[in-house]
């Protein structure tokens, strides 16, 4: 099986609120950065309560890959993450990330996205155009 059809299956658990299945397809020493920057959670409990604060109240969750590349046990993905948050908020933004494989499992974890624009997004400014491309899988700009 294809790396990549591992993460379209822990999207899939993510959109039906399932925390266990998305555990299922990490190591149990993971090491995951949700925003490269911020200190990493490392194990599978870190990410459980990460998850369930990170999830909470989320409703109409449309994660999606855009784009992907796959060699050996690296893959490396460009999307969107979209959900209403708590607070029913649309929060739209780009991200790329990163995911390294260990016997079919993801060991490492790196998520690249913009903190500032999902700090807009939550007070509800509108997507700057020049984003709007990213948004809908183009790579061109605005």
């Amino acid at each position: 099986m294809a790396h990549i059809d591992t993460v379209h299956r822990i999207i899939e658990a993510w959109k039906r609120g399932d925390i266990e299945a998305v555990l299922d397809a990490v190591c149990e020493d993971v090491v995951y950065h949700y925003h490269v920057g911020s200190r990493p959670l490392e194990g599978r409990d870190a990410i459980r309560r990460f998850l369930e604060k990170f999830g909470a109240g989320q409703t109409e969750i449309a994660w999606s890959i855009t784009r992907h590349s796959e060699t050996g046990d690296l893959l490396m993905v460009e999307g969107v993450d979209d959900y209403v948050n708590a607070d029913g908020v649309r929060i739209r933004t780009p991200y790329a990330g990163v995911f390294e494989f260990r016997d079919g499992r993801i060991w490492r974890w790196r998520d690249y996205v913009d903190s500032a624009a999902i700090a807009a997004a939550r007070a509800g400014e509108p997507v700057p155009a020049w984003v709007e491309p990213l948004l809908a899988g183009e790579s061109g700009s605005a």
